[in-house]
């Protein structure tokens, strides 16, 4: 049973211009690990604490990740219909199990990453990095949040997992809605039903993308592992890397210098990554450790055995690097938990860096006297129980002509598959497919 403790309440009902102050305030009235509210009835509790975040985590004696432990919900205090749960309750990935478990998933995992080569990474998202551009660089403004950040990341995965059209589209909304918390438990059905889909499709036709090297491993997965491992690699990608995109547009778009003239080099937008992941990591309050036992706090109080600890890599990375500004500028430093800690540390911190790094790029490059069309103050982050996300990035710029393609690039946008159609179309090849036409109309809410 929950502690009856004083809880902070980490939903907040309106958009908010400094989630950070949030977090201060917890951290002034109950110390650097917080009693929580994670969602109605629900209870946790939260490490903004730098040192306690890295320790616990690498503690798999005391604490664990696997959500059976999670007593509340184990003793059915949790309801079926929490929007917390597609993304708390167990599963049989990476992510949710320890040890041996833990080590056969995660090398499925690196392994398939491993098959990817670097040089068609940095091509694809060049290019959809472009493509995307050209949709709105003629109008001199932009929303760069829903027409950019968002967008690109869901593009990449799709190309990389080798989803048709009809499932990337299906896909992109259930992941976008349990985002959101928008009919969690049919959004996360829908989502591994489209998985589902595509795994029968590679037992039939393989193919050079992640989810054959996943069904082909020698770790023998089941079709059920396999779209496990297949949804917590999606989820991981899409809004984390968004966020990770719009933090570092909004650090170059903020600074002192501003975006500047000149083409940013990958090793000055590595470095600004850096930074970036030290003050404004892209995963807040994600994932979940339980502890096996009760856990005494300094001050006298016990975190329970069985309660969900979030880590808090955004506030931990924060509040570290604010306490020890002097110390962190005479040296570059990548101790930061942006990509977790402990053994469940995030595999694929290349492949986001990478994707990262050329969104920002090709933006700056393409799109010279970038800026913002907000004071930026006026930005604003809806805060969740498990996440906060930007609302928007609003730019303006100088109007720019769209690149000029082939005539097989030129060629008309292919329509989005009739209903019924049993083999949806491929996209045109250079060109946006009816998948990215969908993502504009989905974030824009239209």
């Amino acid at each position: 049973m929950s502690s009856g403790c004083p809880r902070a309440a980490l939903h907040q009902s309106e958009p908010h211009p400094d989630p950070y102050s949030v977090y201060a305030r917890m951290r002034a009235d109950h110390g650097p690990v917080v009693p929580v509210e994670l969602g109605s009835g629900v209870h946790g509790w939260l490490v903004t604490d730098y040192a306690t975040l890295i320790s616990w985590s690498r503690d798999t004696t005391t604490f664990s990740h696997d959500p059976r432990l999670w007593r509340d919900f184990t003793e059915g205090r949790v309801g079926p219909d929490s929007p917390l749960l597609p993304m708390l309750a167990p599963r049989t990935s990476a992510l949710y199990v320890d040890g041996v478990e833990h080590q056969r998933y995660r090398r499925v995992i690196t392994d398939s990453l491993g098959g990817v080569d670097t040089e068609h990474l940095r091509r694809i998202t060049g290019r959809y990095a472009d493509r995307l551009i050209d949709e709105f660089c003629a109008r001199g403004r932009a929303e760069l949040l829903d027409e950019y950040a968002r967008m690109l990341p869901l593009l990449v995965m799709n190309d990389l997992f080798g989803f048709d059209e009809d499932q990337g589209m299906r896909f992109v909304t259930a992941m976008r809605n349990l985002w959101l918390g928008v009919d969690a438990e049919r959004s996360n059905a829908e989502a591994e039903r489209v998985l589902s889909e595509v795994v029968t499709a590679r037992h039939r036709q393989p193919g050079d993308d992640l989810t054959t090297r996943m069904i082909r491993h020698r770790a023998a997965l089941s079709d059920e592992e396999v779209i496990m491992q297949l949804l917590l690699v999606t989820a991981a990608a899409n809004e984390p890397t968004a966020n990770l995109i719009d933090a570092a547009l909004r650090a170059v778009l903020t600074g002192p210098s501003g975006p500047g003239t000149a083409a940013p080099s990958d090793a000055s937008l590595t470095e600004l990554l850096d930074g970036v992941l030290w003050r404004d990591a892209p995963i807040t309050n994600f994932p979940a450790l339980y502890p096996r036992v009760d856990v005494p706090l300094d001050d006298g109080r016990v975190i329970e055995a069985g309660s969900p600890v979030l880590m808090a890599f955004a506030a931990a990375n924060h509040f570290f690097a604010r306490e020890n500004a002097e110390r962190m500028e005479e040296t570059a430093n990548r101790a930061h938990v942006a990509w977790g800690a402990g053994p469940h540390r995030c595999p694929a911190i290349d492949e986001a860096s990478t994707v990262a790094i050329i969104a920002v790029r090709v933006l700056l490059t393409r799109l010279p006297g970038l800026r913002l069309a907000v004071p930026p103050e006026q930005l604003r982050w809806r805060l969740s129980g498990l996440s906060w996300v930007p609302v928007r990035l609003p730019v303006e710029f100088a109007p720019q002509a769209p690149l000029p393609h082939g005539p097989e690039e030129a060629a008309p946008l292919p329509a989005d598959p009739p209903a019924g159609a049993s083999e949806p179309r491929q996209q045109a090849s250079g060109g946006l497919s009816s998948l990215s036409n969908f993502l504009v109309r989905l974030l824009r809410g239209s």
